[in-house]
């Protein structure tokens, strides 16, 4: 549990603490929550490692992984790197043929699932990281 609440007030809710000024400011913000484990790892697994999604962000999955690699960890790097090559051409994510990621205006987040899926929509952490967050009582 101390794992989980200090992850969510020192790594997870300042993220969304800047998507939410730079919003302010009316700045474009994208949040994004990076859930999926490779597929080589999950067993025994708690979840993703912090930085974990870098390989896939950067279409580097095989060379983390090597042969261990599957069909879906590759999949999802070509997803996540398809918004990111997005993002550094036009500072929208957005392109053809990949889910809606909206601007972050509040409670949005893009959630890279543990199925592979990339899934947007309001975040259902919301209300555990006010608790946290620098207005909250944490």
């Amino acid at each position: 549990m101390a794992l989980k609440v200090g992850g969510d007030r020192f790594m997870i809710e300042p993220a969304r603490y800047v998507a939410g000024r730079a919003a302010e400011a009316a700045q474009p913000a994208y949040h994004y929550r990076f859930s999926y484990v490779a597929e080589s790892v999950r067993a025994g697994s708690k979840g993703e490692a912090h930085a974990s999604e870098i390989p896939y962000f950067l279409d580097t999955v095989a060379t983390k992984y090597g042969p261990a690699t599957t069909a879906g960890d590759r999949a999802i790097a070509r997803t996540i790197s398809a918004y990111v090559v997005n993002f550094v051409k036009t500072g929208d994510p957005n392109g053809p043929g990949l889910t809606a990621w909206p601007r972050f205006r509040g409670g949005e987040v893009m959630d890279f699932a543990p199925d592979g899926a990339a899934r947007s929509g309001n975040d259902p952490w919301s209300d555990r990281l006010d608790l946290v967050g620098p207005d909250g009582p944490g």
